[in-house]
């Protein structure tokens, strides 16, 4: 009994830092479509899994909530949600226009040298543009990056933090959609205008170049949504 006592307060016993591991590990299987759109997370299940009490698991799960991943049901437990096609297009209205508003951002205020690294980033994801097997291995990683580096040529934190937490949200949406090995040439090409007008500083070129690849991944995310509720 004693033995079992001292488990349960270790159990009890959860860090921050432990926390918030869970938190983002859940966060990994979300945006890479371990949970599928409506399943449901049973608590106990993960409780056991990471070998603590259940207030850190409904911690997490609570964050998820909040970041819009999942929903705390009473009486019913945390689902993750489901595939609403207005409620995706609602998503990336507001994401292509504060990804375009960085972009306004990057034209006017950029530097040489981030130009620079900027075309780099961007030889990383040609390179890889005609190969299935490397887009759904590294294309996430790499698109992010492209846009984290636009983010910092704006030389604004607030909405680069704003946005860096979107990025997640439509990760997930791709991944259950249409995963990443179905973006190729295409985004390639669009990331190409972006750079142009960013090069060219053009603050409202780089707004709408911007904004059209984002509206451009919307749209097969859509496509796909459409075709599986029907």
């Amino acid at each position: 009994m004693r033995t079992n006592h001292l488990e349960s307060r270790r159990r009890a016993s959860v860090s921050p830092s432990k926390q918030s591991g869970i938190y983002d590990l859940l966060v990994q299987r979300l945006v890479g479509a371990g949970y599928a759109f409506g399943e449901r997370i049973l608590v106990r299940e993960l409780a056991a899994e990471f070998g603590v009490s259940r207030q850190p698991i409904m911690s997490a799960l609570n964050w998820l909530a909040a970041d819009g991943f999942v929903r705390i049901i009473p009486q019913v437990g945390c689902q993750v949600i489901s595939a609403d096609r207005n409620a995706i297009a609602d998503f990336y209205l507001m994401f292509q226009r504060m990804e375009g508003l960085l972009a306004e951002l990057a034209a006017a205020r950029r530097t040489d040298q981030q130009l620079a690294e900027l075309r780099e980033q961007q030889r990383r994801i040609v390179s890889i543009a005609n190969d299935r097997d490397a887009l759904r291995d590294h294309y996430a990683e790499l698109n992010r990056n492209f846009h984290q580096m636009i983010a910092a040529m704006a030389h604004s934190s607030l909405v680069e933090e704003k946005q860096s937490a979107n990025f997640n949200m439509s990760d997930f949406f791709i991944n259950h959609a249409i995963g990443f090995d179905t973006l190729g040439a295409g985004v390639a090409q669009e990331h190409e205008s972006i750079i142009d007008a960013i090069a060219r500083r053009e603050p409202s070129g780089a707004r709408r170049a911007a904004e059209e690849h984002i509206a451009s991944v919307a749209a097969a995310i859509l496509a796909r949504t459409e075709r599986n509720i029907d």
